[in-house]
């Protein structure tokens, strides 16, 4: 459990200095993400159906973990926040931030699935 908080506190450090040396302006902190790409905001629809869904199935019949979905359906939000920020708003650098809170949640994910954590 110390290993996840390590890598939360991590996470939120990383993206810190990363805004700082980029000079990217802090977002808000539960803001709505506005897709660029229309094909792109109804994918991000279709995942959080598709997670709410797959998370009632699970908890009835318990197929998985609700910790693997949740991290699979963050890692899929922020992959698809990320592609739209890299192809649509490229001055901004806002991608790059996307991209390394992605590579985060993944690593806390193969952490929780292998058994380390």
């Amino acid at each position: 459990m110390y290993i996840l908080i390590m890598l939360v506190a991590a996470a939120v450090l990383v993206d810190f200095i990363l805004r700082k040396v980029l000079d990217i302006p802090r977002s808000k902190f539960w803001g709505k993400f506005v897709y660029e790409s229309l094909a792109l905001g109804r994918w991000d629809k279709y995942v959080t159906i598709a997670f709410v869904l797959f998370l009632v199935l699970d908890m009835i019949f318990m197929f998985v973990e609700p910790y693997i979905v949740s991290c699979l359906f963050l890692v899929a939000a922020i992959l698809l926040k990320g592609i739209d920020e890299w192809k649509y708003k490229q001055e901004t650098k806002e991608y790059i931030t996307s991209f390394v809170q992605m590579g985060f949640f993944l690593t806390a994910f193969v952490l929780l699935t292998s058994g380390i954590v």
